[in-house]
């Protein structure tokens, strides 16, 4: 039998088929003999259609596929719903605009928390942010959150030097601003429990919350040690921010990122790679990191998945001899981190890895794709695996935008 299938993409030209299927076939199975048609979890089954034509959900801005038949909505689950001849099935990709702020008013103090709120369309119920986090676009959220630790000016070996005089004398690295935070009336605060020196630790947020009673803000604490955990931090921020749907799109649009990174074919032999996240002195990162060396296709060395990121001296860095080496340094671009290299590059150690006299050393920007356990980890893993396959075939290019090779002089 003939059905037609209406497909209106919004932005972009629209697609009207007739097309031949079988008698009492579904409306996923007359969409997909006209285009691409992916099915995942989107509200109801797993069946649902995720996207038409390689387009798919934007929880940002609500933007989700719809059908109708005829000029009436579907009347059942699209995977279900049975075709009779001569009907005409209509796809609508619809939404397109921002939220607007509800009774949500959330402070959030760690970087990956506002990623991941802008990720969900959180963004308008933002209402301030720690000194590191990204504004928004067309933002000027407060700072509430300081630091007299200059990460952008001071040097790694100055940074480990404050931080250990701070941790010797008791002080504490972080200060916020209780007074601005209480005037914004916050009702949730957005915090991390994973590491002191990263952020604010949520004993100093309870404590500041604990003095305005009044207001009963409720603390949010995002801990992630695995690539599962920040998918349910997605998860848990959108439900936070009242986009609970949009929050569980997200994480399923970052799980199926890395699912379709893990689906690769495998390398012949699979590199040994360490990754570093501070160089003066030398730390090599673990758990979600290192899983995502093993989901691109690489064995981290040095730390294991379910190990936390740790220092370590020359001589275990010589002795575990990785065949790459990434230099992804803590909330740094590769711009920044590349100011770094002179406390690598000019020991002796540093010379006599295999990594580097192969030249398989790379700085990649661990801010966006590593050290924020957010969204862009998944693009963090994309590029790894790109960069371990261009290594195997031959054709890995010095620079390009998502790494840049670092060269003995």
């Amino acid at each position: 039998m003939e059905v037609t299938v209406d497909v209106d993409f919004g932005d972009r030209p629209r697609v009207v088929r007739k097309v031949a299927i079988e008698r009492g076939a579904d409306v996923v199975t007359a969409t997909r003999a006209a285009l691409p048609v992916e099915q995942d979890w989107l509200c109801c089954s797993p069946q649902d259609v995720w996207s038409i034509d390689g387009i798919g959900p934007d929880p940002r801005l609500d933007r989700y596929w719809s059908w109708r038949l005829g000029c009436a909505p579907g009347p059942d689950l699209p995977a279900r719903h049975r075709l009779q001849g001569g009907e005409t099935v209509v796809w609508k990709y619809g939404g397109g605009t921002l939220p607007n702020r509800g009774s949500v008013r959330v402070v959030s103090l760690l970087p990956a928390a506002t990623e991941i709120a802008i990720a969900v369309g959180g963004e308008a119920s933002l209402v301030a942010l720690s000194h590191l986090c990204r504004q928004p676009d067309r933002a000027n959220l407060p700072r509430v959150m300081r630091t007299r630790i200059d990460s952008d000016t001071w040097s790694m070996g100055r940074i480990d030097d404050e931080l250990r005089k701070a941790g010797r004398a008791g002080t504490p690295l972080y200060e916020l601003d209780e007074a601005a935070i209480r005037a914004l009336r916050p009702t949730h605060v957005l915090s991390q429990g994973l590491c002191p020196v990263c952020a604010v630790t949520p004993e100093q947020v309870g404590a500041m919350l604990a003095r305005d009673a009044e207001r009963c803000a409720q603390l949010v604490v995002l801990s992630p040690r695995s690539l599962a955990d920040i998918a349910n931090d997605i998860r848990t921020v959108g439900a936070t921010l009242g986009r609970t749907h949009a929050g569980k799109v997200a994480a399923r649009a970052f799980e199926r990122r890395l699912d379709a990174v893990r689906a690769l074919p495998p390398l012949p032999q699979r590199p040994r790679v360490a990754v570093l996240e501070w160089f003066d002195p030398l730390w090599a990162s673990g758990e979600w990191i290192a899983e995502m060396v093993e989901v691109a296709g690489g064995e981290p060395v040095l730390v294991g998945k379910d190990q936390p990121s740790r220092r370590l001296d020359w001589a275990e860095l010589t002795a575990a001899a990785p065949d790459v080496v990434v230099l992804a340094g803590c909330s740094m671009s590769i711009e920044r981190a590349e100011r770094e290299l002179p406390a690598l590059v000019g020991s002796d150690a540093w010379r006599q890895l295999p990594a580097v006299q192969k030249q398989r050393v790379f700085l990649m920007d661990g801010e966006r794709h590593f050290s924020t356990p957010g969204p862009g980890v998944a693009a963090g893993a994309e590029v790894l695996a790109r960069l371990l396959r261009e290594l195997q075939a031959g054709t890995a290019a010095a620079s390009t935008e998502p790494w840049r090779q670092v060269v003995p002089r």
